[in-house]
């Protein structure tokens, strides 16, 4: 079934107000991250599943029309699906602004992501610290798989 150009034109718009929730939660995690709210951190982890489920759904609904005009499942498909009907070539613009719009999420979501990881490096250098190993030497992998530095071992704290 092929949609009227209301019906795409709706759904773009409906896309582009979730992705601006998604902006919105994600520059929340962030904030959350840099100050290391770990409370705030659920709530948010399940709007922004939310929202990119929301976004899966139409996602999933473009592509079947995609398929159906034999086109591939990418940003240059959906383009040439619009121009190829003349009701819907005037939603090319909008859908190029859903595309930027969802371009600064995944770059947002990237940053978060490379947030969490220098935390968990932290994290794992003072449990080494308080571990009594050293973080001088190479990180080498031990007999269990794990990474971690070889070098001497003066344990700071037992219990």
């Amino acid at each position: 079934m092929t949609p009227s150009a209301e019906s795409v034109s709706q759904m773009l718009t409906q896309d582009t107000q979730t992705i601006e929730e998604l902006r919105q939660v994600l520059l929340s995690e962030r904030e959350a991250l840099e100050q290391r709210n770990l409370d705030a951190l659920p709530p948010l982890i399940d709007a922004k599943n939310r929202t990119m489920a929301a976004l899966g759904e139409h996602a999933l609904q473009r592509q079947s029309w995609l398929d159906a005009a034999k086109l591939p499942h990418d940003h240059e498909g959906w383009q040439q699906w619009l121009q190829q009907r003349p009701d819907t070539r005037a939603q090319a613009a909008q859908w190029q602004v859903l595309a930027d719009q969802f371009e600064a999420c995944r770059a947002l979501n990237e940053i978060n992501g490379k947030i969490i990881q220098r935390s968990r490096q932290t994290v794992g250098t003072l449990l080494d610290l308080l571990r009594g190993q050293s973080t001088d030497g190479p990180s080498l992998y031990n007999a269990q798989g794990r990474s971690g530095s070889q070098g001497g071992s003066q344990t700071l704290v037992k219990a």
